[in-house]
């Protein structure tokens, strides 16, 4: 039975404390809302700093939908440098602990869970520049975290009736386009550095423009599961027995996903 395991790959296992933790319903979808300690929000600057700076950089850009010129591919070594993959590993398993312990029986005592990264990147946004309408494929859990935000200039029109809501710089997730007073088919947020958010990667989202000479920079990154019962060593749900670590990079790849098992949960 393979199991795959990338926390033995992390050497930085500084125990990070999680300030804030949350896993909201606000409009739908199960959305973990995170506040990073500020020392590792200043350590990740650092790391990108650097990938930046360099003129050859790997590229995330064409694989993703954003109209963002900058988009460096990120590692697990990277990350490991300032014990952000520890962190950022260990927030995902308590949101899938949270999600899946509400629909199924004994899930510690029964199964075991085991969460992987499948891609890394950062976003270095510009003015003008954008995310449309788009889901992430190939994972189960998408993310972004916030390292710096800009000042944005003001838009004409600040005098009309929804003056300070453009949405400039703002992330929208959107879970359906009803409203009908009684629940909200979007959520948008605008964000702050430090946040962090972890949601499933079919939920579709966007990130909207904005005015101004600053850089809103951000890290995301993509994740499967698996959910194996103990004594069979059956995957329940997640990812299945495709999967494969690239031992180059460490990430997982190449894996289907699998339907939930039949039976009583």
């Amino acid at each position: 039975m393979f199991m795959l395991n990338q926390q033995e790959l992390f050497r930085t296992k500084k125990n990070w404390e999680i300030k804030k933790f949350s896993v909201e319903h606000m409009f739908g979808p199960p959305v973990a809302k995170i506040e990073m300690p500020a020392e590792l929000t200043k350590g990740l600057i650092l790391v990108t700093d650097k990938v930046l700076e360099r003129e050859n950089y790997s590229s995330h850009g064409d694989q993703l939908a954003g109209q963002i010129y900058h988009e460096p591919t990120l590692s697990l070594e990277m990350l490991d440098v300032v014990g952000a993959a520890h962190f950022f590993h260990s927030c995902a398993t308590h949101y899938l602990n949270n999600v899946l312990g509400k629909k199924i029986r004994n899930l510690e005592s029964d199964y075991v869970l085991q969460a992987f990264f499948t891609s890394i990147w950062a976003v270095s946004q510009r003015e003008g520049e954008y995310n449309p309408a788009h889901h992430h494929t190939d994972c189960d859990i998408s993310s972004v975290c916030y390292l710096k935000i800009p000042n944005y200039k003001e838009r004409w029109g600040q005098d009309r009736r929804f003056k300070g809501e453009s949405g400039d710089g703002d992330i929208e997730f959107i879970a359906k386009s009803v409203d009908n007073g009684l629940e909200n088919g979007t959520y948008r947020h605008s964000p702050r550095v430090g946040d962090f958010f972890l949601f499933p990667s079919s939920l579709i989202h966007t990130v909207y423009p904005f005015l101004g000479q600053g850089e809103r920079r951000s890290i995301a990154f993509n994740m499967g599961y698996q959910l194996r019962h103990k004594e069979s060593g059956r995957v329940r749900l997640g990812r299945s027995d495709g999967v494969y670590q690239n031992p180059e990079t460490g990430l997982a790849e190449s894996f289907p996903h699998v339907k939930e098992m039949e039976g009583k949960s």
